[in-house]
């Protein structure tokens, strides 16, 4: 509950303001791209947390150093 307002009240103020800024026609579109933005965001958060597994398991990427620079 937002400032005492049920949530279904909530939920319809929101449609009728996003009704009045971007109209019947825009909304469509609108959803589609919100949707594609939050199945990247999912898919990026999968991902990171697929990495810090592999880190953790000790599946650590171990690529060699070139010695030359760390001691004349």
């Amino acid at each position: 509950m937002l400032l005492g307002i049920p949530g279904y009240v909530e939920i319809g103020i929101v449609i009728l303001i996003l009704l009045l800024l971007f109209g019947p026609s825009k909304l469509p579109q609108l959803g589609s791209s919100v949707g594609k933005m939050l199945r990247g965001f999912k898919k990026e958060m999968r991902s990171i947390s697929e990495d810090q597994e592999a880190s953790e398991a000790g599946e650590v990427d171990v690529t060699p150093v070139d010695s030359s620079s760390s001691e004349p």
